[in-house]
């Protein structure tokens, strides 16, 4: 049994349509996404684009764009790295980067309201973003991943497809993004915790100030000399 057969097992879809075996090798699956994602643009920011269309659309860019960059995060850039050496690794270093700005912009999308008169504009940013992120990852990634990973790509290439069709989860059952989420929810409940532990020590500081700079002036009042009134 060869490793598309076994991803395809672990995913829970054997030989069927779609499976693993299918897979097409991890470079033409990252292009065959920025395709898709081009053709969506192009659909979105269309002079004859209605706004409800337009929303729906962006919706589409968004999702495409979030299972796209988890797939790579997850499999492909760790694979380079591994592989690689330090011209692979500040490549990806940057990609991730790239990858941040688009998710920002990202997220403002999704928090725009029905109607709102910037989603045209902030779509024609993300695609510019987009696009010089494809063209950079084209070029120097796809080459270094030739080089790197070789014949490892078919195989990296249907661990990639098993990702997307189970919806950017990983063998554990569990999304990427979830994952992400319960650590920020730990990193917030730690930090809550130090506030509270250090909001009494810092009260009990200021009372220690207030008493230290009362009484000198409480023993003036009780030191002052009387002025003996002239007949």
């Amino acid at each position: 049994m060869n490793i598309r057969d076994r991803v395809g097992q672990v995913f829970g879809r054997g030989g069927d349509n779609g499976s693993a075996q299918d897979a097409p090798d991890a470079l033409s699956l990252i292009h065959g996404d920025h395709e898709e994602v081009s053709a969506l643009f192009e659909r979105a920011l269309g002079d004859g684009a209605r706004a409800s269309e337009r929303r729906s659309l962006a919706t589409r860019i968004c999702d495409a764009l979030t299972l796209h960059a988890r797939m790579e995060e997850a499999l492909f850039y760790p694979a380079l790295r591994r592989a690689g050496g330090q011209d692979e690794k500040d490549s990806v270093l940057e990609a991730a980067e790239e990858h941040g700005v688009v998710k920002d912009l990202i997220a403002k999308i999704q928090a725009t309201r029905a109607g709102d008169e910037t989603l045209k504009a902030k779509l024609t940013v993300l695609k510019e973003l987009v696009q010089h992120h494809v063209r950079e990852e084209e070029s120097t990634i796809f080459s270094e991943a030739r080089r790197t990973l070789g014949d490892q790509l078919d195989e990296l290439g249907a661990e990639m497809q098993a990702f997307k069709s189970s919806g950017g989860r990983t063998r554990g059952g569990r999304s990427t993004g979830s994952t992400r989420k319960a650590s920020t929810r730990k990193t917030a409940a730690r930090k809550t915790g130090a506030r509270k532990t250090t909001a009494p020590k810092t009260a009990a500081r200021k009372t220690a100030t207030t008493r230290k700079t009362t009484r000198p002036a409480a023993a003036k009042k009780r030191t002052a000399p009387t002025r003996k009134r002239k007949r």
